[in-house]
């Protein structure tokens, strides 16, 4: 399969369950189509954001 239908299908798949995709990810998500980056730089960036955003809300309680 390849890298856009890939990721069109990952991010449609999420829509559908009701998560947000932010437009972070979506430029992540175009680097790692065009090859620019690896899937795991793409899941490291993810996972970076997430857990910034997680700490700040914590910090913000």
């Amino acid at each position: 399969m390849d890298r856009e239908r890939l990721m069109k299908e990952a991010i449609h798949s999420g829509e559908m369950e009701g998560a947000y995709v932010s437009a972070e990810f979506r430029k992540d998500a175009d680097e790692y189509v065009a090859g620019d980056i690896s899937i795991e730089e793409l899941m490291t960036r993810t996972k970076r954001r997430w857990i910034s955003k997680k700490k700040a809300a914590s910090h913000g309680a």
